[in-house]
């Protein structure tokens, strides 16, 4: 590798190297799948540099993505390789300590291999330490740790305890730092059962020196104290530590401390925070480093998954089958395969170590509850879907519909057979119901079930026969088999039903006939509020019939919950009637229906009843939120809030997604994205993929407001929008790509994002409005232009200019000519280029007659500014000096910044270095992080 001309075949092997390496540039996200064939590569040049390098850089990648075992098996080969070689290996300064870490690294994980004795461990430890002793790169306490460690696994937590008090010196080895040794030290101690020595030790890390920090601060430390503060039920500690240890540690493929954070989780009853964290690993137990990582947190996910199925026996665990296809897997059976899986693992452990101390700890995370689980009463809770009686079923389809389409769809699957055990009107209402549920999978078969259940029960039950064939009439009619008429002229409720009955006819039929006869609709829903009326003043009962008697929980909470949803559909009509007119207000029809949904879920009288009625107080509340949102957004939040405690299920993941767009309407973006987390979680614990996904890209969208990493981003949703593709999802799909090609832009890919967007046009090519058309066009461009694509960036930016033009869109019609005089410039037109120029200031002219345009004029100044540097240096100069003013006057700080830059690097290149470096501290003021102010500015103050 010596020399001045490197092989080819070295040079190709140095480059597939660095892409190995340093293709991802997020630290941590390493790639160690090249490496065996790099490898094999460099040992047939016979080029011992070579050979060293790559097992180097791969021993290190293992790290991160490998196996305990890779790395041993490669820094045995370096330590033998300078055992034989001598003075012919000389590592550099930066190879040496990227060496010296690794090894460190790799010492602290050694017991995780139940492959290797612990008397090998301990030579390997003692082999390292006689190799850097009196070097910079050994550390007292690294040695003291595998030790103590060492005792740990041979049941003398004791001894391990003596160890570690006898060691006072914690100076880290160079290349890591003070906390994160003694974080090292504190995760034996705790191992050891010695949690205050733990704390004392690492405690004061959490608000010690900043110099001492890396970039895993605090969440290394965190990982020392976490299990700690969970046995002394420190709660609010314990949630900051876990998401910090999350955040940290997930995304580098650590997941020895989430298993941690999961368990202390669970300790403070912090179930909720628990299992979404669970769900997000569930299936990363093999890419765990060693079996014992790989059994810590396979004990964590089945703690959390039984504590889940011990609250609510219907929780659910999406994994994949051995074809790789999605499913449904109940919680308490994934938390019972994955105790067989720690069990058989422990076991290996305690060969090893002639001593039942691993799996006496797996043992003790195993059993670890949440309270909430442990304390939650089956007399105050739903009954779980498999103990219930065909009964309870039926009344459970009913419940769930509105809060947990899967709990629903699962009563429905459990009904079917058992249907025949039913008799009178229950079973009645089965067959209605299973009819209806029907619609999701076959909505033809659905129709003719319907009108099977209601000719079997016309002459016994002539209102529930008569639900059933107007909700045949309406499947029929929104699936084209027939026309609108069919339900125009439908006929009203039958004065003989009951109250009860015929306000809920009233509710469908206007329902129904509200798209096509929104004044017959109102109608309908007066009616059925006009029959409750009378059922509250007393003059009639809802309900007649001591069979329907019987089969209800509270008629009063009926009644009420019947009031609130008659005078939601309410608001609904009226807005439909008042469309394209002012002053409609809905406000007395909405603190209506929330009054009476308010009423039925305090009267609701049984577990199913209060999940029901609880779902119309949700829909109640954010109706509510979203009327009060138009005026006075801290009020909506506030009935969001409300919604979010009584929500249960995917409602609550509804309520969380309506206020993170709210919020996001609100600029408050931060919280915005926790809400979208929050309701992705939600989702995720649901079992409902489809639901989940759309999160995501809503997720996505947010964290790309936020500036956040978008490579983060891209692995988001690019799994999302191919499974979207797959189920034929082709809305939520092209939803997905625009958020895709967006992170895949921020990224600097702008290949894949052209491709992302194309993608997104051609499907939705005369689906949507021209403005939408154009906004795809127009950031089309700016990737294809970034591509150097010029004929193909303005030929869309001359669409989009005609697009938003079309949709009355002036400003951003003009912003189009703007980037394409730019786009232009850049491809050598310098004629085109004026060309647009001209036309943006004839566009501002027409605009100006409407609405200010002063910053629009400037941004177009600064244009031109650059687009004459060359052909006319003073008078770029000139509109530089002019621009920069406004903006200053008008504290235009976003269009400053570009301006001073671009000031400051015409002025370096002409030679005036002290005005240039004027220009760049101004602009660094107001950016002080500004990456190529920084350049300049070191450019101006270091040259050459």
């Amino acid at each position: 590798m010596s020399g001045p001309h490197i092989d080819p075949t070295i040079g190709e092997i140095l480059d597939d190297l660095w892409m190995a390496r340093h293709g991802d540039p997020r630290f941590g996200h390493e790639d160690f799948a090249p490496f065996p064939s790099l490898i094999a590569r460099a040992d047939e040049t016979g080029d011992l540099d070579l050979r060293i390098l790559t097992r180097l850089e791969g021993a290190y990648s293992a790290l991160w993505a490998g196996r305990t075992t890779d790395v041993l098996t490669l820094v045995a080969w370096l330590y033998r390789t300078q055992d034989a070689h001598g003075a012919d290996v000389e590592l550099d300064d930066w190879q040496m300590e990227q060496f010296q870490t690794t090894v460190v690294d790799l010492l602290d994980s050694l017991t995780g291999i139940p492959e290797l004795s612990l008397d090998q461990i301990r030579g390997i430890t003692d082999d390292w330490s006689r190799r850097v002793k009196g070097t910079v790169y050994y550390a007292p306490a690294v040695e003291a740790a595998v030790h103590a460690d060492i005792a740990v696994h041979q049941g003398r937590s004791d001894e391990a305890v003596r160890i570690l008090d006898g060691c006072v010196d914690y100076r880290p080895p160079a290349g890591t730092c003070g906390p994160g040794t003694r974080a090292t030290v504190g995760a034996v101690y705790v191992a050891a059962g010695a949690y205050s020595q733990a704390e004392a030790l690492s405690t004061p890390d959490l608000d010690g020196d900043p110099a001492e920090r890396c970039g895993f601060y605090p969440a290394e430390t965190y990982g020392a104290l976490i299990e700690a503060w969970g046995r002394a039920g420190r709660r609010d500690d314990v949630i900051r530590a876990a998401r910090s240890l999350e955040e940290t540690y997930s995304p580098v493929h650590l997941y020895g401390h989430i298993a941690d954070a999961m368990v202390a989780l669970l300790r403070v009853d912090a179930l909720a925070e628990a299992l979404p964290m669970a769900l997000r690993h569930a299936d990363v137990v093999d890419q765990c480093p060693n079996p014992l990582a790989a059994a810590q947190l396979a004990a964590a996910l089945s703690a959390t998954f039984a504590s889940a199925a011990d609250s609510d026996a219907d929780t659910v665990v999406v994994r994949h089958d051995e074809d790789g296809a999605p499913g449904p897997v109940a919680a308490s059976q994934v938390a019972a395969e994955l105790a067989d899986y720690v069990r058989v693992t422990a076991g290996r452990f305690d060969v090893r170590n002639a001593s039942n101390a691993v799996s006496a700890g797996l043992e003790e995370v195993l059993a670890v509850r949440a309270t909430t689980a442990l304390q939650t009463k089956a007399d105050t809770r739903v009954t779980p879907i498999a103990n219930r009686t065909a009964a309870e079923l039926v009344s459970g389809l009913s419940a769930f519909a509105s809060s947990s389409p899967r709990r629903a769809e699962q009563c429905a699957d459990a009904l079917r057979p058992r249907v025949e055990e039913l008799s009178g009107r229950t079973r009645i209402r089965a067959r209605h119901m299973l009819a209806w549920d029907r619609r999701r999978t076959d909505p033809h078969g659905a129709v003719e079930e319907l009108r099977a259940a209601a000719d079997s029960s016309r002459s016994d039950y002539p209102a529930w026969s008569a639900q059933s064939d107007l909700l045949a009439a309406l499947l029929e009619v929104h699936s084209g088999g027939a026309s609108p008429e069919l339900l125009t002229g439908w006929r009203d409720a039958d004065p003989e039903w009951s109250a009860g009955a015929r306000a809920n006819f009233a509710r469908l039929l206007g329902m129904a006939l509200a798209p096509f006869d929104p004044t017959r609709a109102l109608a309908a829903v007066d009616e059925g509020l006009a029959v409750l009326d009378r059922v509250d003043a007393g003059e009639i009962p809802l309900l007649d019939d001591p069979e329907a008697l019987a089969a209800t929980g509270s008629v009063d909470a009926d009644a009420a919950a019947s009031r609130s949803a008659l005078h939601r559909l309410r608001v609904d009509v009226l807005g439909e009637l008042a469309r394209g007119s002012d002053g409609f207000d809905p406000s007395r029809e909405v603190d209506a229906a929330l009054v009476s949904a308010r009423r039925a879920a305090d009267l609701a009288s049984d577990p199913d009843q209060a999940l029901l009625y609880r779902s119309e107080l949700v829909g109640a509340l954010q109706l509510a939120a979203g009327v009060a949102a138009r005026t006075d957004g801290a009020a909506a939040l506030l009935l969001l809030g409300e919604a979010e405690t009584v929500a249960r299920y995917s409602l609550l993941a509804e309520v969380l997604a309506s206020r993170s767009a709210l919020r996001l309407d609100l600029d408050d973006i931060d919280v915005a994205r926790d809400d979208a987390e929050r309701a992705l979680a939600v989702w995720m614990v649901e079992g409902d993929d489809a639901a989940a996904d759309v999160a995501r890209f809503d997720l996505g969208h947010i964290m790309l407001m936020r500036e956040e990493d978008p490579l983060a981003v891209i692995e988001l949703v690019e799994s999302a929008v191919a499974t979207m593709e797959t189920r034929g999802d082709i809305g939520a799909q092209m939803q997905g790509m625009q958020v895709l090609a967006r992170a895949q832009s921020a990224a600097g890919r702008s290949g894949d994002s052209v491709e992302s967007y194309t993608r997104v046009i051609d499907a939705y090519t005369d689906h949507v409005p021209p403005v939408v058309q154009a906004q795809l066009h127009a950031a089309r461009a700016v990737e294809l232009a970034d591509q150097q694509q010029f004929p193909e960036a303005l030929a869309d930016l001359d669409a989009a200019v005609t697009w938003y033009s079309e949709s009355g869109a002036g400003f951003d019609a003009a912003d189009c000519l703007r980037t394409a005089a730019l786009t232009a410039y850049f491809a050598g037109d310098h004629d085109g280029a004026n060309a647009y120029l001209a036309r943006a200031d004839q566009a501002y002219e027409e605009l100006a007659t409407a609405a200010p345009v002063d910053f629009e004029r400037a941004r177009l100044d600064f244009a031109r500014a650059d687009i004459v540097r060359v052909s006319d240096p003073e008078r770029s100069t000139a509109l530089l000096v002019d621009v920069a003013a406004r903006a200053r006057a008008a504290n235009w700080i976003g269009l400053l910044i570009p301006v001073l830059h671009l000031s400051a690097t015409i002025a370096a290149d002409d030679g005036l270095t002290a005005d240039a470096l004027a220009l760049v501290q101004e602009a660094l003021r107001h950016a002080p992080d500004h990456p190529a102010l920084l350049d300049l500015l070191s450019e101006l103050e270091f040259p050459g």
